[in-house]
């Protein structure tokens, strides 16, 4: 008897009606979702869009950055090869003792190199590099700020040569005051400036202090190492100007898609 009922139950109801409801509702779960999903995405493009704009602005930076750093490097370098010059011929800077000493402490300047990479650290440190959506271009990114990492170049940039440590050691401390004095300024840490000043001690101590130079069984040979590690930092940020102009471009295109 329940069976009959159940059966005419089943035979009266409306399939219909109830096909139609099932169908608005899956219909309206699917919209729901679509919007949501539309929401997310304008959410994280409009996310990717600041990125972008300041990944450009912090290429751009790198840029400048790097020009001042180069230069910076390519004055030690000639005062480097200044004292390379006497340290393996005997021959003065310019004929000056005092020049040459100069040359010698000089060569020992160091202007440390840092890319600005917080925008690329922060969207790594959240999980937002795949806002990134051009694969090649994240992969450019990645190996860009690399420089500020751990790897072989990252190495090779950081300069703490032995040959600074010993140079100021060697060099009797009222010419170091003179020489932080007067020939050297800083109106900020990105504005360092190696000038030429004039002697402040005479030929005969300047000479002497040549020649405790000279006597030292490693100073040269510490001098020529840093000289050559900075030549080859030379390359590389050379080479990473060269790319930060490449990928501000392709960032700049990104960001109008």
């Amino acid at each position: 008897m329940r069976t009959a009922r159940l059966a005419r139950r089943l035979r009266d109801y409306d399939w219909a009606a109830a096909f139609i409801e099932l169908l608005i509702v899956v219909v309206g779960i699917l919209i729901a979702l679509r919007v949501s999903n539309w929401n997310q995405e304008r959410v994280d493009h409009a996310r990717a869009q600041g990125y972008y704009r300041r990944i450009h602005a912090d290429l751009l930076t790198d840029r400048r950055s790097i020009d001042i750093t180069l230069a910076y490097w390519s004055k030690v370098s000639a005062y480097g090869s200044g004292a390379i010059a006497y340290g393996e011929t005997g021959t003065l800077v310019d004929g000056s003792q005092w020049k040459t000493v100069l040359a010698w402490y000089q060569a020992s300047q160091i202007f440390p190199f840092e890319l600005a990479s917080t925008t690329f650290e922060e969207m790594r440190s959240s999980g937002d590099l795949g806002l990134i959506a051009d694969e090649k271009l994240r992969k450019e990114l990645a190996d860009y700020y690399r420089l500020s990492g751990t790897g072989v170049q990252a190495m090779i940039m950081n300069h703490n040569p032995v040959y600074r440590k010993q140079i100021r050691g060697l060099t009797p401390w009222h010419v170091q005051e003179y020489i932080w004095s007067h020939c050297f300024r800083e109106t900020s840490f990105a504005n360092q400036h190696l000038l030429d000043c004039p002697s402040p001690i005479g030929d005969r101590e300047a000479a002497a202090i040549l020649e405790t130079y000279r006597q030292s069984p490693t100073l040269l040979d510490h001098l020529r190492t840093w000289m050559s590690t900075l030549r080859v930092s030379e390359i590389i940020l050379d080479n990473t100007r060269t790319t930060a102009a490449r990928l501000a471009v392709e960032v700049a295109a990104a960001e109008k898609q």
